[in-house]
């Protein structure tokens, strides 16, 4: 999986080279359902994040895309050090930082023009990245007693599904469904790093 990864890379850094008819920028708003109980037990189960989606028409309806997204999400909550306090005398504050990179193929049937409709299928590769940080601290003073980071990926597989309409010239509106799915090893456990996708976007095409 991992040189399967690589080489969607590498494809969509040579397809630049490509004489292309077609090439977009999009820019998605997410709304991401965390498909791991244990993570969505933690920090909550949905949540929204920016995505950027480069896409180049490669031959006939085919293209290829490469996108970026990345979100932040926290959670706090109190712990007593010892036995016997009336008060809870510790701040815990877990951060989960998340980046998914992904690339691949994908095929329309329409035309991605001003008052036109294109249906969209994209399948391909991604890695997810969760980096989990827990920082202890004291309630009264203030001070970091101590703090916790560790980082999980899995490479794994995406698929989309979307519609695209164009709206004015080279300006298109796009919504999409779609799913991730990759693994990674926490312990003894494995958890599933993607989840569900809707996806609202905005794109210019050249």
């Amino acid at each position: 999986m991992k040189k399967t990864f690589t080489l969607i890379l590498i494809v969509l850094c040579f397809s630049v080279l490509i004489p292309a008819k077609t090439f977009t920028i999009t820019i998605h708003g997410n709304y991401f359902t965390i498909a791991d109980p244990d993570i969505s037990d933690l920090y909550g189960k949905k949540k929204y994040f920016p995505e950027g989606k480069i896409s180049l028409k490669i031959a006939g309806n085919f293209f290829v895309w490469s996108s970026y997204g990345t979100f932040s999400s926290g959670n706090s909550w109190l712990k007593w050090s010892h036995k016997g306090l009336e008060e809870a005398d510790i701040e815990v504050n877990d951060t989960l930082n998340k980046t998914i990179i992904s690339g691949g193929l994908g095929y329309y049937v329409g035309y991605i023009e001003k008052d036109e409709l294109a249906v969209k299928i994209e399948a391909g590769v991604c890695k997810i990245t969760n980096t989990e940080e827990t920082v202890f601290g004291e309630i009264a003073g203030g001070s970091v007693i101590t703090s916790e980071k560790e980082t999980h990926s899995g490479i794994g597989i995406r698929g989309n599904l979307g519609v695209t309409y164009g709206l004015y010239k080279n300006f298109f509106a796009e919504a999409i469904v779609g799913y991730l799915y990759a693994t990674a090893k926490v312990g003894d456990y494995t958890v599933n790093l993607g989840g569900l996708r809707l996806s609202l976007g905005l794109g210019l095409r050249f």
